[in-house]
């Protein structure tokens, strides 16, 4: 299966092959798919070598939600010393928007003279958040996933598809994990999440591994609990009982996931309002619930601030108030229509 875009790849390949001390930044909405794309382009290089992949190769990914200035020293300490014959190393800083303002300020003097047997290559969905010093030191180049794949998952899946749509559209690991699972051998049971708030708020605290059908499940009950703070009255009352889920280990990462699904459900209201059957929508299974919602006056602002959050570098914020301000968002922004649409 094809998984990448053959005119990215074929452009980011020649540009590796006759350039020395290169850096690049792939841009795109999906962080994974860039990850793996980025990847890719390092292995299928012939002047780098998967045996010397310790020596040769660094990632540097965000650690409690930052890429702090010890990573930046990791890849300081990396150029030191020159690849056994003619070979190149590569250092590849994912979700890079994440880096401190300390961390972006060391890493500029990196970029501003590599070493020519370097290629940095960084990814990021946030291109505009990023240092205009960096945004000019680096070539640009978007990379989205196909969607041929999405059409391929909808066809293979059918009616099913909404179950797995928004994670695998959200995510490009969990897309290509039922692109290569047998549909039959996918029960719709592992998705099912509690219809009551005390055993969403337990399934969502659960410390287990994750694979993609639990990563799936996870996010339908982060749906499900967002939907307990519509057209009600009790809102306070409600978060008082999800409360926990912000507070203690994780609790940062578990405040951006509820933003995320808050910000996609904002935007797909805003779709749904004008078509209903746009292939824009990520969120299938809530079609025709959200159409029973007329939008409040500022549903923008509310998307715009869920989008900010998602694109800042620092987890110092309150987990509890973010997931405050998210489902408030998501409650004045959706208003029930009164007798039922009419």
């Amino acid at each position: 299966m094809q998984w990448f875009d053959g005119v990215v790849n074929d452009k980011l390949s020649r540009l590796l092959a006759r350039s020395s001390g290169t850096s690049i930044t792939l841009v795109g909405r999906d962080s994974e798919y860039l990850k793996v794309l980025a990847t890719s382009i390092v292995e299928s290089d012939p002047k780098w070598s998967k045996r010397r992949y310790v020596e040769d190769f660094l990632l540097i990914e965000p650690e409690n939600g930052n890429i702090g200035i010890d990573r930046i020293r990791d890849i300081e300490e990396i150029m030191l010393h020159r690849p056994s014959g003619d070979g190149k190393k590569y250092v590849l800083i994912h979700q890079c928007e994440r880096m401190t303002d300390e961390s972006a300020n060391a890493f500029l003097k990196i970029l501003e003279e590599p070493p020519s047997f370097a290629t940095l290559i960084m990814t990021t969905t946030s291109w505009q958040s990023l240092l205009p010093t960096i945004r000019s030191r680096t070539v640009s180049m978007r990379g989205e996933v196909p969607r041929e794949l999405m059409d391929e998952l909808i066809a293979k899946y059918g009616k099913r598809v909404p179950e797995i749509f928004a994670a695998s559209r959200e995510n490009f690991t969990i897309l290509r994990y039922f692109l290569e699972q047998n549909p039959d051998s996918v029960e719709s049971a592992s998705f099912e999440v509690p219809s009551d708030l005390d055993g969403l708020v337990e399934l969502i605290k659960e410390d287990v591994s994750e694979n993609s059908e639990s990563t799936v499940r996870k996010r339908r009950a982060f749906v499900a609990l967002s939907k307990n703070f519509i057209a009600t009255d009790g809102f306070f009352s409600t978060f008082r009982r999800v409360s926990s889920v912000f507070t203690g280990s994780g609790s940062f990462e578990r405040a951006r996931e509820l933003v995320k699904v808050v910000r996609s459900i904002l935007s797909d209201a805003v779709i749904a309002s004008v078509n209903p059957s746009s292939k824009s929508i990520t969120n299938l299974d809530l079609i025709e619930w959200l159409v029973d919602f007329d939008l409040g006056k500022g549903i923008m602002t509310d998307f715009i601030w869920c989008d900010r959050f998602l694109r800042q570098r620092t987890s110092s914020l309150s987990s509890t108030l973010v997931a405050l301000r998210a489902l408030n968002s998501l409650s004045r922004s959706l208003l029930r229509r009164e007798n039922g649409g009419n």
